[in-house]
């Protein structure tokens, strides 16, 4: 890049950048722009884009010291700040944000009452207290790790450099996840859909432990060749917390979202796992189905993949004649020999003790069940289809996190790295909020700022010599808060 990225950041780590060396930073980008677009080494525009993209963010970084610079002397000159509070030192500060690392310098005052000492514009600004890394960045971060790997999504959240290992601590400071909770007025439905599977995730010390998936939908929709379900929500639970609990949880949000009286039939669908099966306690009137995926791969691995006994054993379900279904079972586990005996027993006691679910699969109302694809989808893919190792509590707030974005919640680091307790003490006022909050001071640094910018504007060479183009009334409006014509 060009030299005068290296010249704006020595002058803005010394903490004294003139109003004109502002505008000279502006007008050198537009002149590096234009550059880079005339440049006939990059013939790829995207390139030509991430160029100009970086020179922007180095400007910006260059230009807000100043600016931040600017509020510090609005609060040092204030008269009540003057009458509590007193100037103890000036202190350099660098935080790294998603355009690359600010560096800049603020005074450190003391209430001279309470002798409570704080820096008052980064109270003022919301830049948290001993943060190496702004909100911006970590909130990013959080974001993408959900959906790719910490070093990526530390190399992706920001311009500066930021360590994986940063991006792993920052998923493993989440504990407040939001519950599953009901939106709008209960709706009136006759059938819902719930559907469950577990995903085998593996942790760091070599052992493997199961994350439970629970979803539930109104039916599927189909748009052209596309089906999708409808009105869909999901829940997982905690690896602590008993079946029970994660039903509980289910059985409530129906009891919240939907009118009950109106619900004639609950379909639970899975492969048939104990915990599933604690389901059918809790959901009422539940209708329990083993899903045709796991039927029908506990029939090739009992039949052997030969299509006629698997065909009769699906005519044996039709009529629902278990007496033949069993005796079926039996002639294949005499033919079997004795070292591949075992393993077709289980299937068969498998697929006999679920006759019933397996029966309910032609229940009227009953539909298909897409736990497999959801669980690949939302689990899976992060957690377990590439040779990974996790923590479990990194484990379980990645889980959380996808489960968060497949109900279309927002996720904010900063509401889910604190508990209800640390979110009532941040909101309390301290001596500096009392004085920041004052109406006089807002007005006086919006007066400072507006004025820093109207001057800035003024000496951009687009606004002294340009023709009236879409930039020109845009930097004017901004200038003199009219618009060119």
């Amino acid at each position: 890049m060009n030299p005068w990225y290296i010249v704006i950041a020595k002058q803005t780590m010394k903490g004294n950048i003139p109003m004109d060396m502002i505008t000279q930073a502006f007008k050198l980008f537009l002149k590096s722009a234009c550059t880079i677009l005339t440049s006939g080494s990059l013939s790829d525009f995207g390139s030509k884009m991430a160029l100009i993209q970086t020179a922007g963010n180095t400007m910006v970084t260059s230009i807000l010291p100043h600016l931040i610079s600017q509020v510090d002397d609005v609060i040092s000159q204030d008269p009540k700040r003057k009458k509590n509070w007193e100037t103890v030192r000036m202190d350099r500060r660098v935080l790294t944000t998603s355009i690359g690392e600010l560096h800049f310098q603020r005074r450190y005052y003391q209430h001279k009452q309470t002798k409570e000492r704080a820096y008052l514009l980064d109270e003022e600004l919301g830049i948290q207290a001993n943060a190496k890394v702004n909100g911006d960045v970590r909130q990013r971060t959080v974001e993408l790790a959900s959906q790719q790997s910490y070093l990526k999504s530390a190399q992706a959240a920001t311009t500066s450099s930021l360590s994986r290992m940063s991006a792993c601590n920052y998923v493993g400071d989440l504990k407040n996840f939001p519950a599953l909770e009901a939106q709008g007025e209960r709706r009136v439905v006759k059938q819902l859909y719930v559907e469950a599977d577990e995903d085998h995730v593996s942790l760091q010390d070599g052992k493997k432990i199961m994350v439970k998936l629970v979803y539930i939908h109104e039916g599927i929709k189909q748009e052209g060749k596309r089906r999708s379900l409808v009105n869909p929500r999901y829940l997982t639970s905690p690896l602590e917390d008993s079946p029970d609990k994660l039903w509980e949880k289910m059985s409530d949000y129906i009891g919240k979202q939907y009118d009950t009286e109106a619900l004639e039939t609950i379909f639970l669908s899975g492969d048939g796992a104990p915990w599933i099966r604690t389901g059918e306690d809790w959901l009422y009137p539940c209708i329990p189905i083993l899903d045709s995926f796991h039927v029908m791969k506990a029939l090739r691995q009992l039949c052997g993949g030969k299509q006629d006994r698997i065909n009769a054993f699906l005519s044996y379900v039709h009529k629902n004649e278990l007496n033949r279904a069993e005796a079926l079972c039996e002639d294949i586990l005499k033919e079997t020999p004795e070292p591949r005996r075992e393993r077709k027993l289980k299937q068969s006691h498998y697929l006999l003790n679920n006759w019933l679910r397996i029966l309910n699969q032609n229940y009227p109302g009953a539909q298909g069940c897409s736990a497999e694809g959801h669980i690949s989808h939302i689990l899976s893919e992060r957690l377990s289809s590439r040779p990974l190792g996790w923590s479990k509590k990194n484990m379980m707030n990645i889980s959380q996190l996808r489960i968060m974005s497949a109900n279309g919640q927002t996720i904010c680091y900063e509401d889910l790295r604190r508990t209800k307790e640390e979110g009532k003490i941040a909101c309390e006022s301290g001596k500096g909020s009392e004085l920041l909050n004052k109406t006089h001071l807002n007005k006086n640094l919006k007066r400072k700022i507006q004025s820093s910018l109207q001057n800035m504007c003024r000496n951009l060479p687009v606004l002294e010599y340009a023709a009236t183009t879409p930039l020109y009334q845009a930097l004017h409006g901004l200038s003199y808060d009219t618009l060119a014509c």
